[in-house]
């Protein structure tokens, strides 16, 4: 039968080895929470880079904007000129109600095009954010993972301590009723 000392000694050697357990856990975290950050860093600068491209792109359709009105206006001024200036050639060139109609069919396309363009980018963005709702999941998943985790190490060590108390309260009463005797 082993000694006090020598049972004293294992439960001393065994508290050891749980302080090294704890500190790999708080390593460990350490090093997840490092991760975690370099994560969020870089999402930050992806998010940054995503509104750079997102006003890169509304300044080049506001400039594309800009010179559609552009042309619409000088048009409209051009037309009212030639409605100022040939009034009534209209009835002698019948022919050029078709091509303003023509005119008129292009910029309609134009505009469809553009149209279709914005909602293929609109497409992106939500495509986009979609992904960035299935990162925010992953990481509510490894938050989860954690926390169970923490709970975990937590009853583990609540049991060790309550044993170690056990052994220590059970060592004392054997060396005073030794001690009686």
């Amino acid at each position: 039968m082993p000694t006090v000392e020598e049972r004293l000694t294992t439960l001393e050697g065994r508290l050891h080895s749980m302080s090294d357990v704890r500190n790999n856990i708080t390593e460990l975290r350490g090093d997840m929470h490092g991760r975690f950050v370099s994560a969020d860093q870089r999402f930050t600068e992806i998010n940054a880079r995503i509104t750079e491209l997102r006003t890169d792109l509304n300044l080049r359709f506001a400039q594309v904007n800009g010179r559609f009105s552009e042309l619409r206006d000088d048009m409209n001024l051009r037309f009212a000129d030639l409605g100022t200036r040939f009034g009534d050639l209209g009835a002698r060139f019948g022919e050029v109600g078709p091509r303003f109609d023509a005119i008129s069919a292009r910029l309609d396309g134009m505009q469809a095009d553009v149209n279709q363009r914005f909602d293929h980018v609109n497409q992106r963005f939500d495509d986009v954010s979609r992904r960035f709702g299935d990162v925010d999941r992953r990481f509510g998943d490894v938050d989860r993972r954690f926390s169970d985790l923490d709970q975990k190490l937590d009853r583990h060590f609540t049991w060790l301590v309550g044993t170690q108390v056990a052994v220590l309260l059970a060592v004392v009463g054997a060396m005073i009723g030794a001690f009686y005797r």
